[in-house]
C-alpha cells in the first residue's frame, strides 16, 4: 500500500470546521476537554490530578508520620525534644508530550445527518479517545517498552514495582485465589498506610474483577446474589475493588498481570494546562486535520506506601 493510500484511510471526513490553523484552547476550554477526557475513565477520575502552565514542577507533599502528642505539665511548654514537625517531600512532575491527530474530509459533514453539530460529537470522541491513551500510559508506561508510546515514561505499575521503597509480591503461585492475592498486598503494605480504608483501592484488570464477580455470585450466599443480579461495588475487607481495562495483560501460559494496592491519593496525574487543539484545513485534499497536543506525567507520591502483586493469572475460563 502506497503513502498515498495509507492517508486516505487514516483519514475521516467533514467540511470546513474553524478555518485553518491553530486553535488554542481557553482556559475554560481546556476544563472542558479534561472533564471529557477524564471522566469516562477508571483511575483517573479517581487519583489526584494536577495541572501546570510550566512542562515540570513540583508539589508539595506533608504528612505527620510519627506520634505528635506528648505529657503535658499544667503551665509548661514542651520541650525542644517533644516538639515535632511534619515530614515533608516533593512529588516532581516532569511531563513528556503526547500528540494525536484526526484528518476528516468535507464531505463528511454534508453527508451525516448531525451536519453542523457532527464538530461537538467528533470532539467529544476526541477527547474521550485522548483520556483513554493518558490513562494507558499513566498506568502501563516503561521506558523499556518496545511500545514507542509507552516508552516514554515510566508510570504507577513500573514505579510501584521498581521504585525506592517497593512493596510487592508474587502472584504465580496462587492460579486465581484472588482472595489470597489481595490478603498477602494487604498482609505485604505496611499499616501506618492503611488508616484511610474508604480512600484505598484494589485496582485490578477488568478480567480479574469479572472472575472475582463470578467467583462471590457462586457462593450462593445473600451477597452472591446480589453480584448476581446488579453491578454492585465490590469490596475485600472493605477495600474497594475497581477493575482498570487499560491494564496490560500479558499473553502467555497462563495469561497474567498486575494488581495494585494503595490510596488513590497517592496516584498523582500531572498534565501541563495549556493543551493545544489545532485544526487545518488544506484545500487541494479536501480535508481538515485535528491535532491535540499536551504533555503529561505520572508519579507516585510516596512508594512504600503501595503494594503490588505481579504475574497474577488472569487466564479466561
Amino acid at each position: 500500500m502506497t503513502n498515498e493510500e495509507l492517508l486516505r484511510k487514516a483519514t475521516h471526513t467533514l467540511a470546513d470546521f474553524g478555518g485553518a490553523g491553530e486553535a488554542p484552547l481557553t482556559i475554560e476550554q481546556v476544563r472542558q476537554f479534561l472533564r471529557l477526557a477524564i471522566t469516562p475513565q477508571i483511575m483517573l477520575p479517581d487519583v489526584r490530578t494536577v495541572t501546570s502552565n510550566a512542562n515540570k514542577w513540583q508539589e508539595s507533599k506533608i504528612d505527620f508520620s510519627s506520634r505528635i502528642m506528648r505529657p503535658g505539665i499544667e503551665g509548661e511548654r514542651l520541650s525542644d525534644g517533644n516538639r515535632v514537625k511534619p515530614t515533608t517531600g516533593i512529588v516532581e512532575i516532569s511531563t513528556v508530550l503526547v500528540r494525536g491527530e484526526v484528518p476528516v474530509t468535507d464531505e463528511v459533514l454534508e453527508d451525516q445527518v448531525e451536519q453542523a453539530g457532527y464538530a461537538d460529537t467528533l470532539m467529544a470522541m476526541i477527547a474521550e479517545a485522548v483520556g483513554r491513551d493518558l490513562e494507558e500510559l499513566a498506568i502501563n508506561g516503561d521506558t523499556t517498552s518496545g511500545d514507542a508510546y509507552l516508552a516514554l515514561l515510566n508510570g504507577w505499575i513500573y514505579q510501584a514495582r521498581n521504585g525506592t521503597g517497593a512493596n510487592t509480591y508474587n502472584g504465580a503461585g496462587d492460579a486465581q485465589d484472588y482472595q489470597k492475592i489481595f490478603r498477602n498486598l494487604v498482609n505485604t503494605l505496611p499499616d501506618r498506610f492503611k488508616r484511610d480504608i474508604p480512600n484505598m483501592r484494589l485496582y485490578v484488570p477488568l478480567r480479574l474483577e469479572e472472575r472475582y464477580r463470578d467467583i462471590l455470585a457462586n457462593r450462593g450466599t445473600p451477597l452472591g446474589d446480589l453480584i448476581l443480579m446488579g453491578n454492585n461495588e465490590i469490596r475485600y475487607q472493605s477495600i474497594l475493588v475497581k477493575g482498570v481495562p487499560m491494564m496490560t495483560i500479558t499473553a502467555g501460559t497462563p495469561d497474567t498481570s498486575n494488581v495494585l494496592l494503595t490510596h488513590r491519593m497517592n496516584l498523582y496525574f500531572g498534565i501541563r494546562r495549556a493543551i493545544r487543539l489545532e485544526s487545518f484545513r488544506d484545500p487541494r485534499e479536501g480535508q481538515t486535520s485535528f491535532i491535540v497536543t499536551c504533555r503529561a506525567d505520572a508519579e507516585i507520591a510516596h512508594i512504600p506506601a503501595t503494594a503490588l502483586a505481579y504475574s497474577v493469572d488472569v487466564e479466561p475460563n
